[in-house]
């Protein structure tokens, strides 16, 4: 029997908004396994309608630096404003379309779905990058000598979670089954309550660290509120009121039809499978390197003398005064510092047969491959030379491992019993 019951006005207007808002945002989900191409033919869509936005609010031509390691970049708050002014103004143009239909129950019962599952899939793949401490690593002895002034406030953040795997897996875990929760119809109250709650507190490290994820946390807390919204008055009855609630009534579509039944298993089995069995192997092969030995090379450098183009000058502005080699989490790393407020941070890769060492700018743009190759060669364990070109300066540089220290970061450990507070 069809559902007769009429929305209001505003019922339709906040349905509508909500269903353009959420559908633009996440899409092209579940399509985007594909990768590059779709995500090219979006950019292409957005592309005029972001610089129109700039052009008219921000008094810029070209929106030229598009979305990358920061979800918070120019481009993306215009394209939320586009989302924003596309969902308002579709909505009003689909009341006026849609005014004479009572409601929209079939299309909130698949919305609800695509929402459950996009929110489930991306807490998975989150919280899987946590349960294997790929997200933040460990703690590198770069920060370890770094001055805690130094650090942005997303490095302190990122180095706070950094130090305990423990609390990272607490964090990946909570994640996780929230996702999982989400998958099946009848905990999906629970999963949603969890994933707006742990969303809620991902956001507010977001903002208040200055992580550049604000724009997307955000909305996934908000994908979690709108799943919960059906149970809004029984949450309140229960939960404030405390008073006896009944159970919710699903729309049924297609309950008498045995190859929906089957097709919905399947296609869980396999969301399943995708989601969570195939990146919880990947994560876990991607974090083996954890736990791997490391070469004598890794250590903290201080630099005794820096060569470029076969000159030695003291007041070189490139001139490195410390290097590290380590590793963060699954990442090999190097750090660079100098007097003049140089920090670079390199990615590199090994070769101890060989004896090279492959080196690519971390902050460069993903288009840019550009490697500089230097040969090393390591006596006592304690000195490394190193020798190679970037761009156009021949570079020669040597240096002494620092001494070994004990950072009371590292070495407090863990203690049930506290006579006294130790708050140093």
């Amino acid at each position: 029997m069809a559902n007769t019951t009429k929305w209001s006005v505003a019922h339709k207007l906040i349905f509508y908004f909500c269903f353009l808002f959420f559908g633009l945002n996440t899409f092209p989900f579940p399509l985007d396994f594909i990768g590059e191409p779709v995500y090219n033919l979006i950019e292409k869509f957005w592309t005029p309608i972001i610089n129109l936005l700039g052009n008219v609010f921000l008094d810029l031509d070209e929106i030229t630096v598009r979305p990358n390691g920061s979800g918070d970049t120019t481009w993306n708050w215009l394209q939320e404003l586009a989302i924003l002014i596309i969902a308002s103004l579709g909505s009003i143009v689909w009341l006026i379309a849609a005014r004479n239909r009572a409601n929209h129950e079939k299309l909130v019962y698949w919305l609800r779905i695509y929402l459950r599952y996009y929110l489930a899939a991306t807490m998975l793949s989150y919280g899987l990058v946590k349960v294997f401490p790929l997200q933040f690593g460990t703690i590198t002895t770069y920060r370890l000598y770094e001055r805690l002034g130094e650090m942005s406030p997303m490095g302190l953040l990122w180095t706070f979670m950094a130090y305990s795997k423990g609390y990272q897996f607490f964090g990946g875990l909570m994640e996780v089954v929230a996702g999982l929760l989400l998958i099946f119809r009848r905990t999906t109250t629970l999963g949603a309550l969890l994933s707006a709650g742990v969303m809620l507190n991902v956001f507010m490290m977001n903002l208040f660290f200055d992580v550049p994820v604000k724009i997307f946390s955000f909305w996934l807390m908000l994908i979690g509120i709108y799943l919960l919204s059906a149970d809004a008055k029984r949450l309140w009855q229960f939960f404030v009121l405390n008073q006896p609630t009944q159970a919710t009534q699903e729309i049924k579509i297609f309950a008498d039809k045995k190859w929906f039944r089957i097709g919905r298993i399947v296609l869980k089995v396999l969301f399943i499978g995708i989601t969570f069995v195939a990146q919880f192997y990947s994560n876990w092969q991607d974090a083996a390197p954890i736990s791997a030995p490391k070469s004598a090379i890794y250590g903290p450098y201080k630099v005794e003398k820096f060569e470029r183009n076969n000159v030695v000058s003291e007041t070189d502005t490139l001139r490195l005064q410390e290097v590290f080699i380590d590793r963060r989490g699954a990442t090999d790393m190097i750090y660079v510092t100098n007097e003049e407020g140089l920090r670079k941070r390199v990615n590199f890769t090994l070769d101890s047969t060989k004896h090279i060492i492959q080196m690519n700018d971390y902050a460069a743009p993903i288009t840019d491959t550009t490697q500089y190759a230097f040969t090393y060669t390591l006596s006592d364990s304690e000195k490394l030379f190193l020798k190679g070109k970037i761009k156009n300066d021949s570079i020669k540089i040597s240096m002494k491992k620092m001494k070994p220290r004990n950072f009371l970061l590292t070495t407090r450990g863990f203690h049930w019993v506290n006579e006294v507070p130790f708050n140093k």
